[in-house]
Protein backbone atom coordinates (compact mmCIF):
# COMPACT_ATOMS: atom_id res chain seq x y z
CA UNK A 1 0.00 0.00 0.00
CA UNK A 2 1.27 3.69 -0.86
CA UNK A 3 1.43 6.30 1.59
CA UNK A 4 -1.53 8.57 0.83
CA UNK A 5 -0.06 11.97 0.50
CA UNK A 6 0.80 12.38 4.30
CA UNK A 7 1.19 15.40 5.99
CA UNK A 8 4.18 16.38 7.48
CA UNK A 9 2.75 17.02 11.01
CA UNK A 10 3.08 14.45 13.57
CA UNK A 11 0.17 13.17 15.84
CA UNK A 12 2.33 10.99 17.99
CA UNK A 13 6.53 11.18 18.59
CA UNK A 14 7.98 9.00 20.92
CA UNK A 15 11.47 9.86 21.67
CA UNK A 16 13.89 7.35 22.92
CA UNK A 17 11.23 5.73 25.08
CA UNK A 18 12.95 2.96 27.79
CA UNK A 19 10.87 1.06 30.22
CA UNK A 20 12.04 -0.81 33.04
CA UNK A 21 10.88 -3.96 34.88
CA UNK A 22 11.42 -4.74 38.99
CA UNK A 23 11.50 -8.24 39.14
CA UNK A 24 12.66 -10.44 42.12
CA UNK A 25 14.78 -7.90 44.00
CA UNK A 26 16.10 -6.56 40.15
CA UNK A 27 15.48 -4.08 37.51
CA UNK A 28 15.96 -4.92 33.75
CA UNK A 29 15.32 -2.93 30.65
CA UNK A 30 12.76 -4.56 28.64
CA UNK A 31 12.26 -1.35 26.34
CA UNK A 32 15.37 0.39 24.98
CA UNK A 33 15.39 3.69 23.89
CA UNK A 34 12.51 3.14 20.70
CA UNK A 35 11.62 6.14 18.77
CA UNK A 36 9.43 6.76 16.35
CA UNK A 37 6.67 8.91 14.85
CA UNK A 38 2.90 8.49 13.54
CA UNK A 39 1.32 11.02 11.02
CA UNK A 40 -2.21 12.08 10.78
CA UNK A 41 -3.67 9.58 8.16
CA UNK A 42 -0.60 7.12 8.61
CA UNK A 43 -0.83 3.34 9.50
CA UNK A 44 1.97 2.59 11.23
CA UNK A 45 2.57 -1.36 12.08
CA UNK A 46 4.95 -2.48 14.81
CA UNK A 47 5.76 -5.91 14.35
CA UNK A 48 7.81 -9.08 16.25
CA UNK A 49 7.59 -11.90 18.14
CA UNK A 50 6.13 -12.42 21.68
CA UNK A 51 7.77 -10.86 24.66
CA UNK A 52 9.93 -8.09 22.08
CA UNK A 53 8.20 -5.16 23.89
CA UNK A 54 5.73 -4.28 21.41
CA UNK A 55 2.28 -4.15 23.83
CA UNK A 56 4.78 -2.30 26.71
CA UNK A 57 4.97 0.68 24.10
CA UNK A 58 1.63 0.63 23.53
CA UNK A 59 0.87 -0.21 27.10
CA UNK A 60 3.28 3.23 28.13
CA UNK A 61 1.99 5.73 24.94
CA UNK A 62 -1.37 5.00 26.95
CA UNK A 63 -0.17 5.51 30.48
CA UNK A 64 -1.66 2.01 31.35
CA UNK A 65 1.90 0.78 32.75
CA UNK A 66 1.42 -0.93 35.87
CA UNK A 67 3.81 0.89 38.09
CA UNK A 68 5.26 -0.53 40.36
CA UNK A 69 6.84 -3.00 38.78
CA UNK A 70 6.61 -1.33 35.09
CA UNK A 71 8.11 2.15 35.22
CA UNK A 72 9.59 4.28 32.07
CA UNK A 73 13.05 5.46 33.12
CA UNK A 74 13.61 7.98 30.56
CA UNK A 75 12.19 9.74 26.74
CA UNK A 76 9.62 11.83 26.00
CA UNK A 77 5.90 10.37 24.68
CA UNK A 78 4.66 13.79 22.39
CA UNK A 79 1.44 13.76 21.37
CA UNK A 80 0.46 17.19 19.39
CA UNK A 81 3.00 18.44 20.89
CA UNK A 82 2.26 17.77 24.82
CA UNK A 83 4.38 15.49 26.09
CA UNK A 84 1.87 12.64 27.69
CA UNK A 85 4.58 11.70 30.37
CA UNK A 86 4.50 15.50 31.98
CA UNK A 87 0.27 14.75 32.31
CA UNK A 88 -1.28 13.68 35.93
CA UNK A 89 -3.62 11.08 36.06
CA UNK A 90 -6.63 12.68 35.65
CA UNK A 91 -5.53 15.05 32.44
CA UNK A 92 -4.24 11.62 30.80
CA UNK A 93 -7.67 9.74 31.32
CA UNK A 94 -9.21 12.65 29.53
CA UNK A 95 -6.59 12.34 26.90
CA UNK A 96 -7.54 8.40 26.20
CA UNK A 97 -10.87 7.68 24.77
CA UNK A 98 -11.51 11.16 23.73
CA UNK A 99 -8.01 12.32 21.89
CA UNK A 100 -6.20 8.35 21.21
CA UNK A 101 -8.43 5.14 21.10
CA UNK A 102 -7.04 1.87 21.82
CA UNK A 103 -8.43 -1.56 20.55
CA UNK A 104 -7.18 -4.52 22.48
CA UNK A 105 -6.37 -8.08 21.55
CA UNK A 106 -9.05 -9.75 23.58
CA UNK A 107 -12.41 -7.65 24.03
CA UNK A 108 -13.96 -10.90 26.83
CA UNK A 109 -11.60 -9.47 29.16
CA UNK A 110 -11.80 -5.74 27.96
CA UNK A 111 -15.71 -5.73 27.93
CA UNK A 112 -17.77 -5.90 31.10
CA UNK A 113 -20.30 -8.96 30.96
CA UNK A 114 -22.24 -7.43 33.74
CA UNK A 115 -23.19 -4.32 31.00
CA UNK A 116 -25.04 -4.05 27.42
CA UNK A 117 -22.29 -3.41 24.68
CA UNK A 118 -24.06 -0.22 24.23
CA UNK A 119 -24.16 0.59 27.54
CA UNK A 120 -20.45 0.59 27.79
CA UNK A 121 -19.97 2.04 24.35
CA UNK A 122 -21.77 5.11 25.63
CA UNK A 123 -20.13 5.32 29.13
CA UNK A 124 -17.41 6.10 27.25
CA UNK A 125 -18.68 8.52 25.42
CA UNK A 126 -20.09 10.33 28.54
CA UNK A 127 -16.71 10.17 30.03
CA UNK A 128 -15.57 12.54 27.44
CA UNK A 129 -18.52 14.75 26.02
CA UNK A 130 -20.96 16.24 26.80
CA UNK A 131 -24.54 15.63 25.51
CA UNK A 132 -28.03 14.22 26.62
CA UNK A 133 -29.03 10.94 27.06
CA UNK A 134 -30.59 10.97 24.12
CA UNK A 135 -27.99 12.66 21.79
CA UNK A 136 -25.65 9.94 23.23
CA UNK A 137 -27.80 6.78 22.18
CA UNK A 138 -27.88 8.16 18.96
CA UNK A 139 -24.05 8.81 18.84
CA UNK A 140 -23.64 5.11 19.72
CA UNK A 141 -25.72 3.54 17.32
CA UNK A 142 -24.54 5.60 14.95
CA UNK A 143 -20.95 4.37 15.85
CA UNK A 144 -22.04 0.31 15.92
CA UNK A 145 -23.46 1.18 12.49
CA UNK A 146 -19.99 2.76 11.08
CA UNK A 147 -18.29 -0.52 12.41
CA UNK A 148 -20.82 -2.49 10.69
CA UNK A 149 -22.56 -4.05 13.70
CA UNK A 150 -25.65 -5.39 12.66
CA UNK A 151 -29.15 -4.12 13.86
CA UNK A 152 -27.83 -1.97 15.85
CA UNK A 153 -30.99 -1.25 17.81
CA UNK A 154 -31.12 -4.87 19.32
CA UNK A 155 -27.17 -5.34 19.71
CA UNK A 156 -27.53 -2.64 21.97
CA UNK A 157 -29.18 -4.17 24.61
CA UNK A 158 -27.29 -7.27 24.35
CA UNK A 159 -24.42 -8.65 26.62
CA UNK A 160 -21.03 -9.26 25.30
CA UNK A 161 -21.29 -13.45 26.08
CA UNK A 162 -24.11 -13.28 23.41
CA UNK A 163 -21.82 -11.94 20.89
CA UNK A 164 -19.51 -13.57 18.58
CA UNK A 165 -15.86 -12.97 18.85
CA UNK A 166 -15.92 -10.73 15.44
CA UNK A 167 -18.69 -8.75 16.92
CA UNK A 168 -16.89 -8.45 20.02
CA UNK A 169 -14.14 -6.51 18.65
CA UNK A 170 -16.13 -4.10 16.30
CA UNK A 171 -18.03 -3.63 19.63
CA UNK A 172 -14.61 -2.74 21.09
CA UNK A 173 -13.79 -0.42 18.03
CA UNK A 174 -16.89 1.26 18.46
CA UNK A 175 -15.78 1.95 21.94
CA UNK A 176 -12.30 3.23 21.03
CA UNK A 177 -13.92 5.26 18.31
CA UNK A 178 -17.00 6.68 19.37
CA UNK A 179 -15.26 9.67 21.14
CA UNK A 180 -13.72 10.89 18.16
CA UNK A 181 -9.85 10.32 18.47
CA UNK A 182 -7.02 11.20 16.10
CA UNK A 183 -4.81 8.00 17.27
CA UNK A 184 -5.84 4.86 17.27
CA UNK A 185 -3.78 2.13 18.61
CA UNK A 186 -5.13 -1.64 18.16
CA UNK A 187 -2.57 -4.54 20.14
CA UNK A 188 -3.22 -7.46 17.88
CA UNK A 189 -6.96 -7.12 17.18
CA UNK A 190 -7.16 -10.42 15.00
CA UNK A 191 -5.28 -12.58 16.65
CA UNK A 192 -7.83 -14.60 18.79
CA UNK A 193 -10.11 -14.06 15.51
CA UNK A 194 -10.53 -16.87 12.69
CA UNK A 195 -8.96 -15.75 9.17
CA UNK A 196 -12.38 -14.68 7.55
CA UNK A 197 -13.24 -12.39 10.70
CA UNK A 198 -9.70 -11.35 10.40
CA UNK A 199 -10.32 -10.03 6.98
CA UNK A 200 -13.57 -8.10 7.61
CA UNK A 201 -11.83 -6.81 10.43
CA UNK A 202 -8.86 -6.00 9.17
CA UNK A 203 -11.28 -4.32 6.02
CA UNK A 204 -12.49 -2.22 8.68
CA UNK A 205 -9.72 -0.61 10.30
CA UNK A 206 -8.40 0.16 6.84
CA UNK A 207 -11.83 1.68 5.72
CA UNK A 208 -12.64 4.10 8.98
CA UNK A 209 -9.16 5.25 9.21
CA UNK A 210 -8.81 6.40 5.91
CA UNK A 211 -12.58 7.71 6.10
CA UNK A 212 -11.76 9.55 9.21
CA UNK A 213 -8.22 9.92 8.63
CA UNK A 214 -6.85 8.47 12.04
CA UNK A 215 -3.06 7.86 12.63
CA UNK A 216 -3.01 4.26 13.08
CA UNK A 217 -0.48 2.16 15.21
CA UNK A 218 -0.79 -1.10 14.81
CA UNK A 219 0.63 -3.67 16.80
CA UNK A 220 1.03 -7.67 15.48
CA UNK A 221 3.08 -10.47 14.68
CA UNK A 222 1.81 -11.16 11.42
CA UNK A 223 3.39 -10.60 8.72
CA UNK A 224 0.24 -10.96 6.48
CA UNK A 225 -1.88 -8.02 8.18
CA UNK A 226 1.16 -5.78 7.61
CA UNK A 227 1.28 -6.35 4.07
CA UNK A 228 -2.44 -5.08 3.72
CA UNK A 229 -2.54 -2.34 5.96
CA UNK A 230 0.62 -0.22 6.77
CA UNK A 231 2.06 1.96 5.09
CA UNK A 232 5.45 1.91 7.22
CA UNK A 233 6.76 -1.00 9.70
CA UNK A 234 8.83 -1.24 12.31
CA UNK A 235 10.35 -4.59 13.48
CA UNK A 236 11.38 -4.68 17.19
CA UNK A 237 13.49 -7.33 18.93
CA UNK A 238 14.22 -8.12 22.49
CA UNK A 239 13.32 -4.25 22.78
CA UNK A 240 14.55 -2.61 20.19
CA UNK A 241 13.08 -1.29 16.51
CA UNK A 242 15.87 -3.13 14.25
CA UNK A 243 14.44 -1.95 11.29
CA UNK A 244 12.23 1.03 9.60
CA UNK A 245 10.85 1.37 6.55
CA UNK A 246 8.19 1.71 3.97
CA UNK A 247 5.90 -1.41 3.49
CA UNK A 248 6.72 -2.01 0.25
CA UNK A 249 10.80 -1.09 0.43
CA UNK A 250 10.67 -4.09 3.32
CA UNK A 251 8.72 -6.56 1.59
CA UNK A 252 10.88 -6.22 -1.34
CA UNK A 253 13.96 -5.94 0.11
CA UNK A 254 14.06 -6.64 3.90
CA UNK A 255 17.53 -5.79 5.62
CA UNK A 256 17.83 -7.08 9.15
CA UNK A 257 18.76 -10.74 9.41
CA UNK A 258 15.72 -11.12 11.97
CA UNK A 259 13.81 -9.46 9.10
CA UNK A 260 14.93 -11.69 6.58
CA UNK A 261 13.90 -14.93 8.83
CA UNK A 262 10.49 -13.17 9.52
CA UNK A 263 9.90 -12.64 5.50
CA UNK A 264 11.28 -16.75 4.85
CA UNK A 265 8.94 -17.98 7.19
CA UNK A 266 6.26 -16.82 5.45
CA UNK A 267 4.10 -19.65 3.70
CA UNK A 268 3.71 -17.34 0.34
CA UNK A 269 6.08 -15.30 -1.67
CA UNK A 270 5.74 -11.78 -3.41
CA UNK A 271 4.14 -13.62 -6.60
CA UNK A 272 1.43 -15.62 -4.13
CA UNK A 273 3.17 -18.97 -4.77
CA UNK A 274 3.88 -21.28 -1.75
CA UNK A 275 7.24 -21.59 -1.17
CA UNK A 276 9.41 -23.87 1.50
CA UNK A 277 9.02 -22.63 5.14
CA UNK A 278 12.48 -21.53 6.67
CA UNK A 279 11.95 -21.06 10.66
CA UNK A 280 14.46 -18.91 12.62
CA UNK A 281 16.50 -21.45 15.34
CA UNK A 282 15.87 -20.09 19.04
CA UNK A 283 13.74 -18.51 20.64
CA UNK A 284 13.64 -14.29 21.96
CA UNK A 285 15.70 -14.07 24.90
CA UNK A 286 13.74 -13.02 27.84
CA UNK A 287 13.76 -9.82 28.45
CA UNK A 288 15.90 -10.19 31.70
CA UNK A 289 18.50 -12.07 29.99
CA UNK A 290 19.64 -10.06 26.72
CA UNK A 291 23.32 -10.81 26.16
CA UNK A 292 25.78 -8.15 25.09
CA UNK A 293 25.88 -6.86 22.28
CA UNK A 294 23.04 -7.70 19.44
CA UNK A 295 20.49 -9.61 20.97
CA UNK A 296 19.58 -11.56 17.92
CA UNK A 297 23.28 -13.10 17.80
CA UNK A 298 22.37 -16.76 18.53
CA UNK A 299 20.16 -17.10 16.31
CA UNK A 300 21.37 -15.19 13.14
CA UNK A 301 23.12 -16.92 10.37
CA UNK A 302 25.17 -13.87 9.69
CA UNK A 303 27.09 -13.54 13.30
CA UNK A 304 30.01 -11.34 13.58
CA UNK A 305 32.43 -10.92 16.65
CA UNK A 306 31.67 -7.51 16.80
CA UNK A 307 27.81 -8.86 17.19
CA UNK A 308 29.27 -10.53 20.63
CA UNK A 309 30.06 -6.92 22.29
CA UNK A 310 28.63 -4.03 20.48
CA UNK A 311 25.02 -3.32 19.93
CA UNK A 312 24.17 -1.90 17.04
CA UNK A 313 22.71 1.24 16.61
CA UNK A 314 19.57 1.75 14.79
CA UNK A 315 21.14 3.95 11.51
CA UNK A 316 20.34 5.52 7.99
CA UNK A 317 22.10 2.60 5.58
CA UNK A 318 20.55 2.07 2.25
CA UNK A 319 18.28 5.20 0.36
CA UNK A 320 17.45 6.88 4.08
CA UNK A 321 16.37 3.12 4.87
CA UNK A 322 17.27 2.63 9.06
CA UNK A 323 18.59 -1.02 10.37
CA UNK A 324 20.71 -1.82 13.60
CA UNK A 325 22.96 -4.15 12.05
CA UNK A 326 27.08 -3.79 12.10
CA UNK A 327 26.61 -5.82 8.46
CA UNK A 328 25.77 -2.31 7.24
CA UNK A 329 27.34 1.49 7.33
CA UNK A 330 26.32 4.16 8.05
CA UNK A 331 25.12 6.69 5.37
CA UNK A 332 24.87 10.39 4.82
Amino acid sequence: MNSPGLQDNHLLNVRSLAIKIAHRKKEFTAVHGVSFSVKKGESLCLVGESGCGKSLTALAIMGLLPDPPIKISRGKILFKEQNLLNLSQEEMRHVRGSQIGMVFQEPMTSLNPVFTVGYQIEEALAAHISMSKRERKKAVLDIMAQVGLPRPSDLYNSYPHELSGGLRQRVMIAMALVCGPSLLIADEPTTALDVTIQAQILNLLQTLQEQKGLGLLLITHNLGVVAQIAHRVLIMYAGRIVEDAPVNELFEQPLHPYTIGLMESVPYGADRRKKRLNSIPGNVPALDAVPPGCAFQDRCPKVMEICKKVVPELKKVRNGRLAACHLYTASE
